[in-house]
């Protein structure tokens, strides 16, 4: 076996292998080690395979070599594989599961609000807006009526932006018009529900603001409800609080949607007979029922 003194090819060998590697300072003391012939075969070899400046620095480490000189190892100038610059640059970031880490559960849907029976009213904290957009918003469904007698096709719509769903509001509302204590105890009128514009009458819930609008020449100063032309207008404050005059809010709605109906089917205010008697449907009871005992029904003993 030959030493790398008496084989150049092996040097030579070792030394590109040096600079492969960017090991400089190693390849400035093999040269140092070997003969002028075997700096100038490897830097040879460097030169044919990486280029001139590379074969350069192959002799620039041997003379430095020989003089004893220390000198700063060139920094590489082999190209980069063009698929290794891509990885490079487009190295895919790490998730959170290469991390270690878990991704944040996704936050739970709040439940939807249960319409309550008898309003449709969502959720206990409700708030009264003013005014809202004016948009109205008709409950769908439909259903014949439950009597005989004189029928009358109700539409009932409520406006966008209320606390209120309303097909569960639609529902209360027919439930109080066909209620045996109702107009058809009363006069023979009966109530089936349309979500189409053939109607006879249409039950409206709206913001203040808009049932002022709706009910006007008629002032109902953001406090009142109204029955004008076809129309029965409920004024959602009132829907919602009630009345001061009345104990019982489920009592006044009742109220509320057999008064302004009556309106629209022909009927016009009353007046209290005398305190402490019953008042009639159409008695105003909103603000105060005169001394009157409140009466919901127009036909309170039928039934």
């Amino acid at each position: 076996m030959s030493s790398p003194r008496q084989d150049p090819r092996r040097a030579m060998v070792a030394l590109g292998l040096c600079l492969v590697l960017g090991l400089g300072a190693g390849v400035a003391v093999t040269v140092g080690a070997e003969p002028e012939a075997s700096a100038a075969a490897v830097a040879g070899v460097v030169e044919d395979n990486l280029g001139v400046e590379a074969g350069d620095a192959i002799r620039d480490a041997y003379e430095a070599a020989r003089s004893g000189d220390r000198v700063t190892p060139p920094a590489p100038v082999f190209p980069l594989d063009a698929g290794a610059a891509v990885e490079s640059e487009g190295a895919p970031e790490r998730d959170a599961a290469s991390a270690g880490k878990s991704a944040p559960p996704a936050p739970a849907a709040e439940p939807e609000p249960t319409p309550e029976p008898g309003s449709g009213l969502l959720g206990t904290d409700v708030t009264v807006r003013p005014e809202l957009s004016g948009k109205l918003v008709v409950a769908s469904g439909s259903h014949a009526a439950p009597a005989d007698g004189k029928v009358w096709r109700v539409q009932v719509a409520v406006e966008k932006g209320l606390p209120v769903d309303p097909e569960a509001f639609a529902e209360a509302v027919l439930t109080t018009l066909n209620d045996p204590r109702g107009w058809n105890g009363a006069d023979g009128s009966t109530f089936a529900r349309t979500d189409s514009d053939r109607y006879d009458v249409r039950v409206v819930l709206a913001s203040p603001g808009t049932t002022d609008r709706l009910c006007l020449p008629l002032d109902t100063i953001g406090e009142l409800s109204c029955g004008i032309k076809e129309t029965a207008v409920l004024n959602f404050k009132r829907w919602a609080t009630g009345s001061g005059a009345w104990k019982d809010v489920r009592n006044y709605r009742h109220y509320l949607v057999n008064h302004e109906v009556g309106h629209v089917i022909g009927y016009h205010h009353d007046l209290c007979r005398g305190k402490g008697e019953h008042a009639t449907v159409m008695v105003q009871q909103t603000r105060t029922t005169s001394g009157c005992i409140p009466e919901p029904w127009p036909a309170p003993d039928a039934g």
